[in-house]
């Protein structure tokens, strides 16, 4: 039950205090109107998950994995946190056993819909995920592994409100994006293309990666989204993009990769928690390596990153 605290460590403000560095309980329990015995049962436990530490006695501080809580910080976990423990996001986990057993995703049989055909109607919901994608977009991830120098035209597919896509147009300023995703996603997305100061170098263009993709850009992203879908679908919506991808174009593939011999926890629990919204496993370099193939594409190299995500550069077999 320590994510139960955690959420409570949240809801406190606890993190927020000690952003800035160690801090004494008691000033914890004034900055937060709870005496300081009662604060104590929630600090004992996430000292124990090892998110706190104690530099001296009744002195708190957010550890390494704490910090990730942080707003702002780039693996974006607070706001991926705050969903998966919110209503039908966390109760789905109790459907883990009867969707193995089933194929059907945890959130399915809790909701009795897919995910996106539940969040249609939920704007609360609705908004949770939104801030929890653009917080955890993996731009950093491209920036750090993937060489975008020679990239004319971006195109982010299943690219959300365009916080990925932003953060590469900001990084190369003489390129031009395509954000592409479903209809009723991008229609948020000027705001934040705006805010970013990107807009004007960034179309955006409405459909769905099942009907096909926006035709030759030097670089396609799918960032986090290939994750999302069984090997079938994912396999379909593959063949749509190398349809659409010129003889000497790339596609990115940003996702968590299982290791079988070395398992990790950060990446381990990152795919059951997509297993739990989505219903698709979590896959290996091999099993990529499969899906790419049936679609006439090849795995050209893989750049890790420290997070535990990775980033697969794909071309035309």
């Amino acid at each position: 039950m320590l994510v139960h605290a955690v959420s409570a460590l949240l809801d406190l403000g606890v993190v927020d205090l000690l952003e800035d560095g160690p801090r004494e309980l008691a000033d914890l329990a004034r900055e937060t109107g709870v005496p300081a015995e009662r604060l104590t049962v929630v600090l004992r436990a996430v000292t124990a998950a090892g998110l706190v530490r104690q530099p001296a006695p009744g002195r708190h501080e957010l550890t390494p994995a704490g910090n990730h809580l942080r707003r702002g910080d780039a693996l974006g976990l607070r706001d991926l946190f705050r969903m998966c423990t919110h209503g039908d996001f966390f109760r789905a986990w109790s459907q883990l056993g009867a969707a193995v057993e089933t194929g059907r995703s945890p959130f399915e049989l809790q909701t009795g819909r897919g995910l996106f055909p539940y969040l249609a109607g939920r704007p609360e919901e609705s908004e949770l995920f939104r801030r929890a994608m653009n917080a955890s977009a993996p731009a950093d991830v491209l920036l750090r592994a993937a060489d975008l120098s020679g990239a004319a035209t971006v195109a982010d597919l299943g690219g959300g409100e365009g916080a990925t896509l932003a953060a590469v147009l900001r990084a190369r300023p003489g390129a031009a994006g395509v954000l592409f995703d479903l209809p009723e996603v991008v229609a948020g997305a000027g705001p934040l293309l705006r805010r970013e100061g990107v807009a004007d170098r960034c179309t955006v263009v409405s459909g769905d990666l099942f009907e096909g993709v926006p035709a030759g850009a030097d670089v396609y992203v799918m960032a986090r989204v290939l994750q999302n879908w069984g090997p079938e679908d994912a396999v379909r919506i593959l063949r749509n993009v190398r349809d659409a991808m010129p003889e000497t174009g790339r596609l990115l593939v940003v996702g968590h990769l299982s290791d079988d011999e070395r398992p990790d926890p950060f990446v381990e629990a990152i795919g059951l928690s997509m297993y739990v919204l989505y219903g698709a496993p979590p896959r290996t370099r091999a099993d990529h390596e499969g899906l790419f193939a049936r679609a006439g594409l090849a795995l050209h190299a893989v750049h890790p990153v420290p997070d535990g995500a990775s980033v697969m550069d794909v071309r035309r077999a």
